[in-house]
């Protein structure tokens, strides 16, 4: 099983309650396995609470953990809350407040693709496991070594960082995902699972209903920058339109 690691900082608060919200909406029953948000300490003093009422709803575990690191703008600011978060479900991991043994980091322009879609991460992280790779999601510019990467909305080991505490943060120009690429390249695996457009500002109807990757249905899509992914998402997994 997998725990679910949403960050946020201020500028993107609302859509990542509404993401939440959304993946809460999914689950049929209390889910036995953890929901944790990574929240930047410039956030609003009530989004703590909020979040562990609203994820307690539907996961037996929800934390919101305050990041240790700190730096606004991108990428520097991005590199540290993910920082922090390695960090903290490392933690959580130890003191066995989180029972999963993989986590998806993940950023709130993400979106599930299908119902079941945490089973499915599960399962192929099962599946990573057993062929001796840390993590898994999506590789970009295959075919090219010089630039080939995973983006950090990817699943991962819940003790990652202990294992690697020396490829995270990066220099403040550069993602951190990238500047360590080959790093992850090797402790990973591609999936068909998690997919990436960055940076649509659009998605329609049609579009949702095609999206695939390797001739597979994507779990997760990571890069929707608007409400239609979260929208689409509900009115086709959840029949709520509007």
């Amino acid at each position: 099983m997998i725990a679910l690691c949403l960050q946020v900082y201020p500028g993107d608060t609302d859509v990542a309650m509404d993401l939440a919200k959304l993946i809460c909406e999914l689950e049929p029953t209390v889910r036995d396995s953890e929901f944790v948000l990574i929240y930047r300490k410039d956030c609003d003093i009530r989004l703590p609470k909020f979040f562990e009422e609203l994820a307690g709803m539907r996961f037996a575990r929800a934390y919101a953990r305050m990041a240790q690191n700190h730096e606004v703008g991108w990428p520097g600011g991005s590199n540290m809350l993910a920082h922090s978060a390695f960090m903290a479900m490392a933690s959580l991991y130890q003191q066995e407040l989180v029972k999963s043994d993989g986590f998806l980091l993940f950023e709130p322009d993400c979106v599930p693709l299908q119902r079941g879609w945490i089973d499915l991460l599960s399962e192929e992280w099962d599946k990573t496991k057993a062929a001796g790779k840390e993590a898994f999601g999506h590789w970009h510019q295959q075919g090219d070594e010089t630039t080939l990467h995973m983006n950090g909305n990817a699943v991962f080991a819940c003790n990652f960082f202990d294992r690697h505490s020396n490829i995270h943060i990066g220099p403040a120009t550069v993602g951190w995902d990238w500047f360590f690429r080959s790093h992850y390249i090797e402790l990973s695996r591609d999936s068909p699972l998690i997919y990436q457009h960055y940076n649509r500002y659009e998605m329609t109807q049609g579009e949702w209903a095609i999206l695939g990757k390797h001739g597979v249905r994507p779990a997760l899509f990571h890069g929707i920058k608007t409400p239609h992914g979260r929208e689409l998402a509900r009115a086709n997994l959840l029949g709520v339109s509007g």
